[in-house]
């Protein structure tokens, strides 16, 4: 097992305390010099305070903060410093609002997939040295497939969206909206019989990462 030098800086931002300690203390044992924060707020702060070769986040916080906005600012801010994606799903639209803000030339990688924390270290390396990949769904030939605006609708029903709640996001009727998720649910292969529930379904696979936009 090789390790890094100590100067070796990284940022990791995560709401999850599980998946913080977990990165975190893989790359500690492997000699890199890790500073952990849970929030957006607390990640800007970090990168500035540590100027860190890396920064390793999440896309979604949990709350209004976004992981693109995250790196969006440091990508300004602080072009240098290498940018990895650490998320539970397979595209961006599925875990923020605002995916347009992910800059070029991040590596991104989804927490499923990952096998091993040298998979990680891999990650950290071809971001800084800008060796990033331009297919992020290898080995997503089985995973089902949504459009942009079908994960739109995904994502705020695992927020607790009611029906009438994406009709006024979207702008359309309700019958539109039970249009759209009827499709939504037929994408994913879900049962949608009387007894069934395929909403907690849908929310289910969107939870495990289970879905990919096309």
């Amino acid at each position: 097992m090789t390790t890094e030098p100590k100067s070796m800086r990284v940022v990791v931002a995560d709401d999850d305390a599980f998946t913080v300690s977990l990165v975190s203390g893989g790359l500690s044992a492997r000699g890199f010099a890790v500073v952990t924060a849970s929030s957006v707020a607390e990640a800007l702060t970090a990168v500035g305070d540590t100027d860190p070769h890396a920064l390793i986040t999440d896309l979604n916080f949990g709350s209004a903060e976004s992981g693109a906005d995250l790196l969006s600012a440091v990508a300004e801010d602080y072009p240098w410093v290498g940018l990895v994606v650490l998320t539970s799903h397979r595209s961006p639209e599925l875990a923020v609002p605002n995916p347009g803000r992910i800059p070029s030339g991040v590596v991104y990688l989804v927490k499923s997939q990952l096998g091993a924390i040298d998979d990680l270290i891999d990650a950290v390396h071809r971001s800084i040295s800008g060796q990033t990949d331009d297919d992020v769904h290898i080995g997503d030939a089985d995973v089902p497939s949504v459009t942009a605006a079908q994960a739109d609708v995904l994502r705020l029903l695992a927020e607790g969206a009611s029906t009438r709640a994406l009709a006024e996001h979207r702008g359309t009727t309700v019958r539109a909206v039970e249009t759209m998720l009827a499709r939504l649910f037929t994408a994913l292969g879900l049962d949608t019989s009387e007894n069934a529930n395929p909403r907690v379904a849908a929310v289910t696979l969107w939870q495990r990462g289970g879905i990919r936009v096309r």
